[in-house]
Protein backbone atom coordinates (compact mmCIF):
# COMPACT_ATOMS: atom_id res chain seq x y z
CA UNK A 1 0.00 0.00 0.00
CA UNK A 2 2.98 2.44 0.92
CA UNK A 3 4.45 1.88 -2.50
CA UNK A 4 1.03 2.96 -4.38
CA UNK A 5 0.84 5.71 -2.20
CA UNK A 6 4.51 6.66 -2.74
CA UNK A 7 3.89 5.77 -6.97
CA UNK A 8 1.06 8.29 -7.25
CA UNK A 9 2.41 10.85 -5.19
CA UNK A 10 5.88 10.67 -7.52
CA UNK A 11 3.32 10.85 -10.74
CA UNK A 12 2.19 14.17 -9.45
CA UNK A 13 5.23 15.57 -9.30
CA UNK A 14 6.03 13.95 -12.46
CA UNK A 15 3.23 14.91 -14.53
CA UNK A 16 3.62 18.26 -14.98
CA UNK A 17 6.92 18.18 -16.37
CA UNK A 18 6.41 15.64 -18.75
CA UNK A 19 3.17 16.61 -20.25
CA UNK A 20 2.71 18.68 -23.12
CA UNK A 21 3.29 22.11 -23.72
CA UNK A 22 -0.53 23.69 -22.94
CA UNK A 23 0.05 26.75 -24.71
CA UNK A 24 -0.85 29.11 -22.08
CA UNK A 25 2.67 30.46 -20.78
CA UNK A 26 5.58 32.10 -22.55
CA UNK A 27 7.81 29.47 -23.07
CA UNK A 28 7.37 26.84 -25.64
CA UNK A 29 4.90 27.13 -28.50
CA UNK A 30 3.55 30.74 -28.50
CA UNK A 31 0.00 31.29 -30.01
CA UNK A 32 -1.04 32.60 -32.76
CA UNK A 33 -2.52 35.93 -32.28
CA UNK A 34 -4.35 38.54 -34.55
CA UNK A 35 -2.48 41.20 -35.82
CA UNK A 36 -4.69 44.33 -34.50
CA UNK A 37 -3.96 47.63 -37.02
CA UNK A 38 -4.91 51.06 -35.52
CA UNK A 39 -5.82 53.24 -38.36
CA UNK A 40 -3.50 56.44 -38.83
CA UNK A 41 -5.18 59.48 -37.38
CA UNK A 42 -5.38 61.40 -40.81
CA UNK A 43 -8.51 58.37 -41.83
CA UNK A 44 -10.27 58.67 -38.79
CA UNK A 45 -13.38 61.03 -39.70
CA UNK A 46 -13.96 63.66 -37.33
CA UNK A 47 -17.64 63.85 -36.56
CA UNK A 48 -20.87 63.26 -38.40
CA UNK A 49 -21.44 65.28 -41.23
CA UNK A 50 -17.58 66.61 -41.11
CA UNK A 51 -16.13 66.67 -44.51
CA UNK A 52 -13.29 63.46 -44.70
CA UNK A 53 -11.24 63.31 -47.75
CA UNK A 54 -10.26 59.79 -49.26
CA UNK A 55 -8.23 61.35 -52.27
CA UNK A 56 -7.41 64.26 -53.79
CA UNK A 57 -10.38 63.88 -55.72
CA UNK A 58 -13.33 62.25 -53.31
CA UNK A 59 -14.44 63.36 -49.62
CA UNK A 60 -17.34 61.68 -47.55
CA UNK A 61 -19.76 62.09 -44.92
CA UNK A 62 -21.56 60.42 -42.66
CA UNK A 63 -24.42 60.50 -40.25
CA UNK A 64 -26.80 58.19 -37.94
CA UNK A 65 -30.31 57.46 -38.52
CA UNK A 66 -31.00 58.42 -34.89
CA UNK A 67 -28.51 58.56 -32.03
CA UNK A 68 -27.12 55.10 -31.77
CA UNK A 69 -27.04 52.97 -28.71
CA UNK A 70 -27.51 49.92 -27.94
CA UNK A 71 -29.89 47.81 -30.93
CA UNK A 72 -29.64 48.65 -34.54
CA UNK A 73 -28.80 52.10 -36.46
CA UNK A 74 -28.58 53.02 -40.24
CA UNK A 75 -25.30 54.46 -41.11
CA UNK A 76 -25.50 56.75 -43.76
CA UNK A 77 -22.27 57.78 -45.97
CA UNK A 78 -22.38 60.44 -48.63
CA UNK A 79 -19.99 60.52 -51.32
CA UNK A 80 -18.64 63.31 -53.13
CA UNK A 81 -15.86 64.63 -55.53
CA UNK A 82 -13.60 67.35 -55.48
CA UNK A 83 -16.71 69.45 -57.63
CA UNK A 84 -19.16 68.65 -55.31
CA UNK A 85 -20.75 66.79 -57.32
CA UNK A 86 -22.49 63.35 -55.68
CA UNK A 87 -20.63 59.77 -56.57
CA UNK A 88 -22.31 57.23 -56.59
CA UNK A 89 -20.11 54.39 -58.44
CA UNK A 90 -18.36 53.44 -55.44
CA UNK A 91 -17.92 49.64 -53.63
CA UNK A 92 -18.22 50.35 -50.31
CA UNK A 93 -17.85 48.11 -47.52
CA UNK A 94 -18.05 48.69 -43.54
CA UNK A 95 -16.73 46.41 -40.74
CA UNK A 96 -18.00 47.17 -37.47
CA UNK A 97 -16.04 46.11 -34.47
CA UNK A 98 -15.31 47.20 -30.60
CA UNK A 99 -11.15 47.53 -31.19
CA UNK A 100 -10.56 46.51 -27.46
CA UNK A 101 -12.49 43.60 -28.25
CA UNK A 102 -11.18 43.17 -31.57
CA UNK A 103 -12.16 39.64 -33.04
CA UNK A 104 -15.21 39.25 -30.74
CA UNK A 105 -18.13 41.42 -32.30
CA UNK A 106 -16.77 41.82 -35.96
CA UNK A 107 -19.29 42.19 -38.76
CA UNK A 108 -16.67 41.31 -41.23
CA UNK A 109 -16.83 43.51 -44.52
CA UNK A 110 -20.64 43.83 -45.49
CA UNK A 111 -21.64 46.06 -48.64
CA UNK A 112 -23.57 49.27 -48.15
CA UNK A 113 -26.37 50.26 -50.44
CA UNK A 114 -27.45 52.76 -52.39
CA UNK A 115 -30.60 54.48 -50.97
CA UNK A 116 -33.53 56.30 -52.80
CA UNK A 117 -31.55 59.44 -51.40
CA UNK A 118 -28.10 58.16 -53.09
CA UNK A 119 -26.67 57.93 -49.78
CA UNK A 120 -24.52 54.49 -48.90
CA UNK A 121 -26.49 53.01 -46.22
CA UNK A 122 -26.12 50.27 -43.36
CA UNK A 123 -27.46 48.69 -40.60
CA UNK A 124 -25.20 48.41 -38.05
CA UNK A 125 -25.56 46.13 -34.97
CA UNK A 126 -24.22 47.15 -31.07
CA UNK A 127 -24.82 44.24 -28.99
CA UNK A 128 -23.07 45.98 -25.98
CA UNK A 129 -21.66 49.05 -24.33
CA UNK A 130 -18.35 50.40 -25.43
CA UNK A 131 -16.45 51.80 -27.80
CA UNK A 132 -16.91 50.97 -31.22
CA UNK A 133 -15.32 51.50 -35.02
CA UNK A 134 -16.35 51.23 -38.13
CA UNK A 135 -13.97 51.10 -41.08
CA UNK A 136 -14.96 51.81 -44.65
CA UNK A 137 -13.36 50.64 -47.32
CA UNK A 138 -13.70 52.27 -50.61
CA UNK A 139 -12.85 51.21 -54.02
CA UNK A 140 -13.66 51.39 -57.76
CA UNK A 141 -13.27 48.90 -60.19
CA UNK A 142 -11.47 46.90 -57.93
CA UNK A 143 -8.76 49.23 -57.32
CA UNK A 144 -8.76 50.53 -53.25
CA UNK A 145 -8.99 54.38 -53.12
CA UNK A 146 -8.77 54.41 -49.42
CA UNK A 147 -10.83 53.98 -45.91
CA UNK A 148 -12.11 55.62 -43.02
CA UNK A 149 -12.84 54.95 -40.20
CA UNK A 150 -15.63 56.17 -37.81
CA UNK A 151 -15.39 56.39 -33.88
CA UNK A 152 -17.91 55.91 -31.17
CA UNK A 153 -18.77 55.34 -27.95
CA UNK A 154 -22.38 53.94 -26.95
CA UNK A 155 -23.36 54.88 -23.34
Amino acid sequence: MKKIIFLAIAALFLLPMLAQHCGSCTSGIQAKTTAVSSPKPNQIISGPKKVHWIDSDHYITYEWDKRPKIGTHILLVNVFNKNKARVTDLNITADAYMPSMKGSHDTGDLPLRLNKKNQYAIPVYFMMLGDWEIQLKLSRNNRRIGDAFVRLDIK
